[in-house]
């Protein structure tokens, strides 16, 4: 047990580390050394084994039991299994980094660090239970454009890429003397080999040429034209949204109906609602199915034509988070003598109501939230899903369907402000991620991409319920972290329309380019309105074209070099001759 107390304080530190620089808090700073104290862990004499990297993982997990504590609310079956799954990662980080030193003991920590650490996020962010980009290292540095900029060029995952191998030149001058006789394990400053050193140079120098070519980035200058866009704040609790009786709903519309007008008062060209806020069953047409099957007509439920005769009468077009179908129709059911809906298809959408119809395109959510709209790998098994629901998620039903990329585009605008050199009609195309989606920089690059077909300006607005956060604030602000490194990456504004919130407009790059609702001093758990100019960059970034090959390349050329100029030899095989890491010498 006293062996395990090491790995068990330094997976603490890492947690601590990480606790100071996320929300609450929010201290940058201290995610520059987040990682430290598992590379210290890792790089000790001994030879880390799974008991090591499980210590390590439980000292972490404090950080994830605080941050994910909003879960309990949701699924307190699940709150458990995420803290775990999440809480692994720091543990196999340890085990993984031991074994490629001890494997590659003469190459230098700025490389194997990065490949370590950086590979693992990615994992986790993007592959494994349908990915989870939360609490990389890189976010917090959202806050310090010094260190963040370069993410126009390389995105989140190359900035903490970077950060990573900064750290590994760190220990790369901190070289271990094995212990002898059982001496202690220390640290001592060596001079670093020409090699080591040279890796190191070319590391700053990737930092400071994208830094310098994101500082000439034209997406970053002065903005023309402008789009005034009038975002609504709901502040629907998410236990009220899960059981939305129709005498609520009844009473919520109202309230809805009145934040849309204050914020029609300012005169937007268009006004956005948050997720999945229409407060009727369907906002389309639906299909009446005779007992015979035969269609017999047409119809609309009484929300929607009460909401689409508001819209006409408003004369702003609206963009409304609700339920989208594949042909939805009323059949009757001769066994209850009562009708019922069915459809081909149900989806988490954003509908255009412009002119008081529902314009045929809609945007249907690709990316579903693991465990809040699907069970990844689980849902392939219906009844198991169904269990799991019953035992730890009572009330939520996964029964929506993940929208198709084929149909995504963007909802055309036109611009308040044209550009005063403009020789032809300028086009706005505005694209909604939904909710999570917001934290996936691979989807709203496509999403931007594919919109900005034919040199139209995109604007990125996403919808979001953060009623599922409930009453802690810090995964508010850590979700709109997100939507601010998007802007970053991709050179385009976010404007984000948040249940309970934060609602906010962020131009990345712009004097006061992050601004949050408020009302009275408050930004989440109140509703409000906020409606302003957002400025429609022109160009594009290099993230934007380029994607993650940019530090995937990099990661990918190390890696291989370490497998072709690997040395076997008994003397630089700590394996072979038992000892601990190398004492000095240059790769």
């Amino acid at each position: 047990m006293k062996r395990l107390l090491l790995p068990l304080l330094a997976g603490l530190a890492h947690a601590l580390l990480l606790l100071l620089a996320f929300p609450p808090i929010g201290l940058w700073p201290f995610t520059l050394v987040a990682i430290a104290p598992l590379v210290w862990l890792a790089l000790r004499p001994t030879r880390v084994n799974w008991k090591d990297a499980i210590a390590a993982s439980l000292g972490a997990s404090a950080f994830y039991w605080y941050q994910q504590q909003w879960v309990i609310e949701i699924s307190t079956a699940g709150y458990f299994p995420l803290v775990m799954y999440l809480s692994i990662y720091p543990g196999l980080f340890v085990y993984l980094l031991n074994v490629l030193r001890r494997s590659f003991p003469r190459m230098p920590l700025s490389l194997l660090i990065p490949i370590a650490w950086t590979g693992l996020e990615w994992l986790r962010g993007e592959l494994v239970w349908d990915g989870y980009s939360w609490f990389l290292i890189s976010h917090p540095l959202i806050d310090a454009p010094a260190l963040s900029l370069c993410g126009s060029v390389i995105g989140a995952y190359g900035v903490g890429a970077l950060l990573a191998s900064m750290v590994g030149i760190v220990f790369d001058f901190l070289v271990p003397i094995p212990p002898r006789d059982a001496r202690p394990t220390r640290f001592r400053i060596r001079g670093m080999g020409p090699a080591r050193l040279a890796l190191c140079a070319a590391i700053v120098a990737i930092y400071f040429g994208a830094t310098n070519l994101a500082t000439r980035n034209p997406a970053l200058a002065v903005a023309q034209p402008e789009i005034r866009v009038g975002i609504v704040q709901t502040n629907l609790p998410q236990d009220n949204k899960v059981a939305w009786t129709f005498e609520q709903r009844q009473e919520d519309f109202p309230r809805f109906l009145q934040l849309t007008r204050d914020a029609a008062a300012q005169n937007p060209a268009l006004i956005l609602w948050p997720e999945t806020m229409f407060p009727g069953t369907f906002l389309e047409p639906f299909e009446d199915v005779d007992t015979n099957g035969r269609v017999t007509g047409k119809r609309i439920v009484s929300f929607a034509n009460s909401l689409l005769q508001f819209q006409k009468e408003l004369g702003i077009p609206m963009l409304v988070g609700a339920i989208g179908t594949d042909r939805l129709r009323l059949v009757p059911d001769p066994d209850k003598q009562d009708s019922h809906f069915i459809s081909d298809h149900r989806f988490n959408s954003v509908f255009l109501l412009k002119d008081g119809r529902v314009d045929p395109l809609r945007y249907d959510k690709i990316r579903l939230t693991p465990f809040g709209e699907t069970m990844p790998y689980i849902s392939s098994w219906p009844w198991l899903q169904k269990s799991l629901l019953s035992i730890g998620a009572s009330g939520m039903s996964f029964d929506l369907d993940r929208g198709s990329t084929d149909r995504i585009g963007g909802f055309e605008f036109s611009p308040t402000t044209p550009s005063p050199d403009s020789k032809r009609p300028e086009v706005v195309r505005v694209v909604t991620p939904i909710c999570f989606e917001i934290t996936e920089s691979s989807l709203c690059r496509k999403l931007v991409n594919r919109a900005a077909q034919g040199r139209a300006r995109v604007l990125i607005a996403n919808v979001t319920n953060d009623g599922w956060f409930g009453s802690f604030d810090p995964a508010r602000v850590e979700h709109q972290m997100a939507a601010r490194w998007r802007s970053l990456e991709l050179g385009v504004a976010v404007v984000r329309a948040a249940n309970t919130g934060i609602s906010s407009v962020t131009e990345y790059g712009r004097e006061n380019g992050n601004r949050l609702i408020n009302v009275e001093g408050r930004s989440s758990r109140v509703a409000g309105v906020l409606v302003d100019n957002v400025a429609l960059f022109r160009g594009t970034t290099f993230f934007r074209e380029y994607g993650d090959f940019c530090w995937v390349f990099p990661l990918a050329l190390g890696t291989l070099l370490i497998l072709a100029f690997r040395r076997r030899t008994p003397n630089n095989s700590v394996a072979a001759t038992g000892s601990s890491l190398p004492t000095g010498g240059s790769s």
